[in-house]
């Protein structure tokens, strides 16, 4: 057995969930299924393939298995000269196609699980590759490929374990403006992929709650025995302009937030809906050019309301000066 780590593969991966497109001269639809499927049974589907070169093109299929490698939802490939596991339970009609330039084509396929086949989480994917070597998967610059990602829980005597690894602001602890850019790692310790679904649950210092961004905003999967991070964050408009001080003023009023934040996660996991906890972030958002701002209207306004009053007592001096004379005369 020989396991290969494939960088084209790691681009398209971020777990399942980037738009359906490969490289720029193949594109396939969907990037990914996620199906369950119990031992013995059988499921098919399609997959659509475009050739978006301007070329006659050749594309061949090859189907390996594969593991998490790293936090970012990368892979590691075990090729096999004799697939096991899910690979070897995928069935194609036609193992390469030739296509025109923007011509289309729907491959059919099919999962056989096995009656004996264990229970958990199964992943493989199917390549779509042109150029190279026949049945290389190692090599950009050799071959040009995308793949379609296939995850498969066989039901049975599995195991959800999730924990969350650590939680962390990545731009803080203290902020001009949103967005906040939450790190969340989730450690998998079961035997089969999760999905954590929920918010993170943001209140001000008097304890209320003022915004419950997602948790899992692109619903990243979490494969066994790995840990994923999770980026998300709160932001109230992502319209933000470069410039000076009166330019990035205007950006923490489109993004305004004041004094502390406390940060909590109310996720849950799995086919029970486990719940995932971890420690609280806290975080200060001071929008100093704001209050610079209306620190100086606030001079000016005082100013403003000193001469004013400095205009009436002069004024009133003024008449009272009048009033006496007119006595005196």
């Amino acid at each position: 057995m020989k396991r290969t780590t494939t960088p084209l593969a790691i681009v398209l991966f971020a777990f399942l969930l980037i738009p359906s497109e490969g490289a720029h001269a193949i594109t396939v639809s969907p990037v990914s299924f996620d199906f369950e499927i119990a031992p013995g049974a059988s499921r098919q589907d399609k997959i659509l393939l475009i050739n978006d070169t301007g070329e006659r093109e050749t594309f061949r299929l090859l189907v390996e298995n594969f593991i998490a490698s790293g936090e970012e939802g990368a892979q590691e490939y075990i090729h096999e000269d004799e697939p096991t596991s899910l690979a070897s339970w995928v069935v194609v009609d036609q193992p390469a196609v030739t296509l025109d330039p923007g011509e289309s084509a729907e491959f059919p396929y099919l999962i056989n699980v096995p009656s004996d086949a264990e229970p958990g989480g199964h992943y493989a994917t199917i390549f779509f590759s042109r150029g190279g070597t026949e049945g290389s998967t190692s090599g950009v610059g050799i071959m040009e490929q995308v793949g379609v990602l296939l995850l498969v829980r066989v039901p049975g005597d599995i195991r959800e374990q999730a924990s969350v690894e650590s939680f962390q602001i990545l731009n803080g602890p203290v902020l001009n403006r949103l967005p906040a850019e939450f790190n969340l790692r989730i450690r998998n310790t079961g035997s089969v992929h999760i999905r954590p679904k929920g918010t993170l649950v943001i209140r001000n210092l008097l304890g209320s709650v003022v915004a419950r961004p997602l948790a899992n905003p692109n619903t990243s999967a979490v494969l066994p025995n790995s840990i994923r991070k999770i980026n998300t964050g709160w932001v109230k408009t992502v319209d933000i302009s470069n410039g000076g001080f009166w330019t990035e003023a205007k950006n923490e009023w489109k993004n305004f937030a004041i004094g502390m934040y406390t940060v909590s996660i109310d996720s849950t996991y799995g086919s029970q809906n486990a719940a995932l906890s971890g420690q609280e972030v806290r975080f200060w958002v001071l929008p100093w050019r704001l209050l610079l701002i209306a620190l100086g209207m606030l001079a000016v306004l005082i100013v403003l309301i000193k001469g004013y009053n400095a205009l009436l007592v002069q004024a009133a001096l003024r008449k009272s000066r009048r009033k006496d004379f007119r006595n005196r005369a």
